[in-house]
């Protein structure tokens, strides 16, 4: 029995469903986060997956290649890399990834994952690919609150950022 639920942990971690050990998490917070990776060269974002969990939201963005840097700042409103037209979504974190592509070298388009969509989850209400440009793949992230605290760490094998969204108690469907 006990192999059986380490196995189940162990595809639910793979799969991005499931945390590290508590103790292996970063805290949560509210202030904007920048990491960077000088071994990366020109990886692809490949997809967005998104889950509720019962006490925070997850996004968790698929990256073949080494992973990218990233920043992560809250914003009120999001605008489109490129026509600067505005986001469809209220504020949230803004999500750029440094170096990433969305695209091979031969322009063809590597991204599956959605362009715009509303989960409605208890604090994570929309997600909008909103850029790639320049060798930087850009997600907006509308939360409900706005500043709501958020945790971000990589996993390995296969490569992705995940980014947890805390439920707080006005995260109320």
């Amino acid at each position: 029995m006990k192999r059986v639920i380490g196995l189940v942990i162990v595809l639910l971690t793979t799969l991005g469903l499931a945390a590290p050990p508590a103790a292996a998490l970063p805290a949560w917070r509210t202030t904007p986060t920048t990491w960077t990776n000088p071994a990366a060269r020109q990886p692809l974002v490949t997809d967005l997956t998104y889950a509720e969990h019962p006490r925070f939201d997850r996004v968790v963005i698929h990256v073949r290649g080494r992973l990218p840097g990233y920043r992560v700042t809250y914003h009120r409103r999001f605008f489109y890399d490129g026509s600067g037209e505005r986001v469809p979504i209220r504020g949230g974190l803004l999500v750029a990834l440094r170096p990433a592509y969305g695209h091979d070298t031969d322009g063809t388009d590597v991204y599956a994952g959605p362009t715009l969509v509303r989960p409605r989850l208890p604090t994570l209400k929309a997600i909008a690919k909103i850029g790639d440009f320049e060798g930087v793949v850009t997600f907006a992230l509308g939360l409900k609150p706005r500043r709501a605290p958020y945790r971000i760490f990589r996993l390995h094998s296969p490569q992705r950022i995940v980014i947890d969204l805390k439920h707080t108690a006005s995260a109320v469907r």
